[in-house]
């Protein structure tokens, strides 16, 4: 079952493909599920899982869950939010928060696992 997604940063489409405002797709998030063990998990901190997928593509992103939510945060240049579905708002600026605070080591953790 999808999330809440947050407004203007994506919609739901029912089971299946998300649709970005953007029009691109991306996969539904599997909200509460824990990351199988082809996702290489970063770190975890306050509860926030950072990890990202092994087939994973640029730009550098990193995918961060907390609960039954999940946000996707793009690293490579500034750390930005591209997406998010079942974060609280105070949940979303931490998650940013420590994305910031970690960019470097997520950053070279993608490039150790993806090149």
């Amino acid at each position: 079952m999808l999330g809440r997604f947050a407004p203007g940063i994506c919609r739901a489409s029912g089971p299946g493909p998300v649709m970005r405002d953007d029009g691109q797709q991306n996969i539904a998030f599997a909200l509460g599920v824990a990351y199988p063990e082809k996702v290489p998990k970063i770190f975890e901190k306050d509860g926030f899982q950072f990890a990202f997928y092994s087939n994973d593509h640029r730009p550098i992103h990193v995918h961060i869950r907390k609960g039954g939510g999940e946000a996707i945060f793009d690293v490579e240049t500034r750390v930005e939010l591209r997406e998010s579905a079942g974060m609280k708002v105070r949940e979303l600026a931490r998650a940013e928060e420590l994305a910031k605070e970690n960019r470097k080591l997520i950053i070279d953790a993608w490039h150790e696992h993806l090149g």
